[in-house]
């Protein structure tokens, strides 16, 4: 079991390494209910307050799109984020092109953008959505590590069961082998 859980993380490191393969584990991990979506909002989170920051103190948005592009931190989301700058420097504009990263992007969020861009405000309410998200993203992590706590409880008292099972079995072996 050893042998074969050092063989597996061997791999699993090699193909993290590669481009394709961080690639893949990231949609891996996307696809994960409950964890897909924290990353997910954990990405929009720093993205938003990156991208609202960047655009209050006057930086161009296509260039502040770049550089929000790099807070996401998962390749995969960032890669929507790309095409939407290309979007973006088409003329098209900035809600109508995050429209097409649901995964990333809700549809409350893609209207506030689009309202925001309407009013002037992008800067004010990039922010405000990240606050908002970032309070969601805390409530989420509560209940997730308050979940994961039975959980982890009952696989340490399963691990404490077995050794203790295999200390004393032999006790009891060797009890029987000498009535």
């Amino acid at each position: 079991i050893g042998v074969g859980a050092l063989v597996i993380g061997v791999l699993v490191r090699r193909a993290i390494g590669t481009d394709a393969g961080r690639r893949r584990m990231e949609q891996l991990l996307l696809a994960v209910p409950v964890l897909g979506r924290v990353i997910g909002h954990f990405a929009l989170v720093r993205f938003s307050r990156m991208l609202g920051t960047l655009v209050g103190a006057g930086v161009p948005l296509v260039a502040a799109l770049r550089v929000a592009r790099e807070a996401i931190g998962n390749q995969t989301l960032a890669d929507t984020v790309s095409h939407a700058i290309e979007e973006v420097q088409r003329g098209s504009p900035l809600s109508k092109s995050l429209a097409e990263s649901a995964q990333l992007f809700p549809a409350s969020v893609i209207e506030t953008i689009a309202v925001a861009e309407e009013t002037g405000r992008l800067d004010k309410e990039l922010v405000r959505v990240a606050t908002s998200y970032e309070s969601d993203l805390d409530r989420q992590l509560r209940m997730l590590v308050s979940v994961l706590e039975p959980v982890l409880l009952f696989a340490m008292a399963g691990i404490i069961g077995t050794v203790i099972i295999g200390m004393l079995l032999p006790i009891f072996n060797l009890q029987d082998l000498i009535k």
